[in-house]
């Protein structure tokens, strides 16, 4: 009768048991897990090096077609990458000039967009014309006579460009700048200056083509100004 019992209780025990991960199992899933976030952070560490431009975006909503179309649609030089926020943390703290994403951006869920020097305006005017339809869809969803302000399926929540915090108002006016072909053009143009001209603006050419971007349009605006009175940074 008693080994009856004890097999019984052993036999109602046994399942309980099985469900229990060995120890050795867990310490697997937890390598497992620390490799995929080393991963993921070398991952948005490759990126942040290769950018000019780094925009984070809210994306809750949004369904695998609307974010498949949102990979497409950039440009070769830019990629989306959806990360939690203590992982991009880590990235930025790693690659110099990304500090501001920390401080300003990573909150909410985000889905970032990584810039290549080459491709800024693309990149911008893409994602303006993105944006405005899906907000343009979400209107025409909503129901008729109702006084409800309709929020934007998504929206610019931090962006970062060479080091330096814009808005997103700046960064929509970035569609504007000018390509490196148009650039290019421009530096030819201005080789037609006098020496003197020519001189310091080569002695002070930024390093960064998203800087010299932004200066050679400076110049465009101000005939007065030489190369190397836009081309050189600011004092802090």
């Amino acid at each position: 009768m008693l080994s009856a019992q004890r097999a019984a209780s052993s036999a109602q025990q046994r399942p309980l048991q099985q469900q229990r991960p060995a120890r050795g199992s867990l310490q697997v899933c937890n390598a497992l897990t620390r490799q995929r976030k080393e991963a993921a952070v070398s991952d948005l560490k490759s990126r942040l090096e290769k950018s000019a431009v780094v925009f984070g975006v809210t994306f809750k909503g949004l369904d695998v077609a609307t974010m498949e179309k949102l990979r497409r649609g950039l440009p070769e030089t830019s990629s989306v990458a959806v990360a939690k926020n203590t992982l991009m943390r880590v990235a930025v703290r790693e690659v110099p000039g990304w500090t501001d994403i920390e401080a300003k951006g990573c909150e909410g869920d985000n889905a970032w967009i990584f810039v290549g020097e080459d491709g800024i305006a693309d990149t911008v005017k893409f994602w303006n014309k993105f944006s405005a339809e899906l907000e343009k869809a979400a209107q025409a969803a909503a129901p008729k006579g109702s006084t409800k302000a309709v929020e934007a399926p998504t929206r610019v929540t931090c962006a970062v460009m060479d080091g330096k915090y814009m808005t997103p108002a700046e960064l929509k006016r970035c569609e504007n700048l000018p390509t490196k072909q148009q650039l290019i053009a421009t530096v030819a143009r201005l080789l037609k200056q006098p020496a003197k001209k020519i001189a310091v603006g080569v002695k002070m050419v930024p390093t960064k083509l998203a800087y010299g971007i932004r200066a050679l349009s400076e110049l465009d605006e101000d005939k007065s100004k030489l190369v190397g009175d836009v081309a050189k940074p600011k004092a802090a």
